[in-house]
């Protein structure tokens, strides 16, 4: 069991107004409001500010950079001027000097990083490969995912580099938010024992699991195509065949496609919204929510809170998707319209919607929330500083 400890924790991962908003920054914002019993967390932009985490390899404002430090700064020209021409993914290395008296363990979220200079226990976490992210979300050729990622291969084991996504070497524990990427890993060399599933979380209470009959559908995503907003659209017309009077709200999308054609009066765009203004007044309106996403990671966000919100799910069966992500609450079937028409015209059975709305909300219970994922963060901490087996 967790022994409750003090445990000092750099959180180096991405914060909110410094890094690209998204489910990355979520997952940040999710461990500060509720960390493990006895963490306290320190996220890198507060420990840079205050001296205790150091980036080397950057020309200082003042004096002359120290030998080492101009080594650094040549590897981090070559890196660069790689990611720029495309031989490299854009995500760049990171040269940290940690601060040995001022935290007793190092959590790297997504950060690719080598520690100069110190040694604390290191903890690396990620949702999937740059490599599936390049080819289906931004649509690099497969040959084009094959040369930047033998290149980062090459580079980070050149510069001894820990890459999150690949083997862990200088990390004590890998977390994966997959079994598909555990097993991943462990093909490309991974001790079994180095790799865990953890899957993402978010706090909050839940809410009474709805009686029904649903009306309407949500989609809500800043990137229309990729995460399957045409299936939505196209699932929802065939819909209207049996249920005249369902609805269909799209959030988070700035322009629609040009070519897309709407059910006249039964679609509400919204546009992009404050995630404040999605989860106090768009979730209470929904009653499905429909992600037949493309490219994703993990649990996506957007499927915990609907989740919590005893809201049922219809998600596509990508293989990167956490597989606990299943069940009568979570509807999980392949990205297309078929196949997500016969799963909405299951769920708008007023026979079937209120089992799978208790389904949804017991599981956000068992699985997703923070309290589950703090009491195995708590071990895993552990277990990276030697209190655990």
């Amino acid at each position: 069991m967790y022994c409750p400890l003090i445990t000092r924790v750099l959180l180096l991962s991405p914060v909110s107004g410094h890094d690209i908003a998204g489910g990355d920054v979520a997952f940040t914002e999710a461990l500060l409001a509720r960390p493990p019993e006895g963490v306290t967390y320190t996220t890198y932009i507060d420990a840079l500010a205050d001296g205790t985490l150091v980036e080397r390899g950057r020309r200082p404002k003042h004096g002359t950079m120290r030998a080492r430090d101009t080594v650094i700064f040549c590897a981090r020209g070559i890196e660069l001027a790689l990611r720029r021409i495309g031989l490299l993914f854009r995500e760049p290395y990171h040269y940290f000097t940690v601060d040995p008296d001022a935290f007793d363990l190092v959590h790297s979220h997504v950060f690719s990083l080598r520690l100069i200079e110190s040694d604390p226990p290191l903890v690396i976490s990620s949702g999937f490969p740059l490599s599936v992210l390049y080819e289906y979300r931004f649509h690099w050729s497969h040959r084009h995912v094959l040369v930047a990622t033998w290149m980062e291969h090459l580079l980070a084991r050149t510069f001894g580099v820990q890459v999150p996504w690949f083997p862990p070497r200088a990390a004590a524990l890998s977390l994966v938010q997959s079994d598909h990427y555990r097993s991943s890993l462990i093909e490309a060399g991974a001790d079994p024992r180095q790799v865990v599933v953890r899957t993402l979380a978010i706090d909050g209470t839940p809410s009474e699991p709805r009686s029904g009959p649903p009306q309407t559908i949500g989609f809500i995503s800043t990137d229309f195509e990729g995460k399957g907003g045409r299936v939505v659209v196209d699932a929802f017309r065939s819909l209207l065949a049996t249920h005249p009077d369902a609805r269909l709200v799209i959030v988070g999308t700035d322009t629609l496609p040009s070519d897309l054609i709407l059910p006249d009066g039964s679609v509400e765009w919204l546009g992009r919204v404050s995630r404040s203004e999605v989860l106090e007044s768009v979730f209470p309106r929904i009653d499905v929510l429909v992600h037949p996403t493309r490219c994703d990671s993990g649990p996506p966000f957007v499927i915990l809170e609907a989740l919590q919100r005893a809201i049922p799910v219809i998600t596509s069966d990508l293989v990167w998707i956490d597989e606990g992500l299943a069940g009568d609450g979570v509807r999980r079937v392949p990205g297309d319209t078929e196949h997500v028409s016969s799963a909405l015209a299951d769920l708008f059975d007023a026979a079937n919607y209120g089992d799978a709305s208790r389904a949804a909300v017991v599981l956000w219970e068992t699985r997703y929330s923070m309290d589950v994922l703090a009491g195995h963060l708590g071990d895993d901490y552990d277990v990276a500083l030697g209190r655990l087996a």
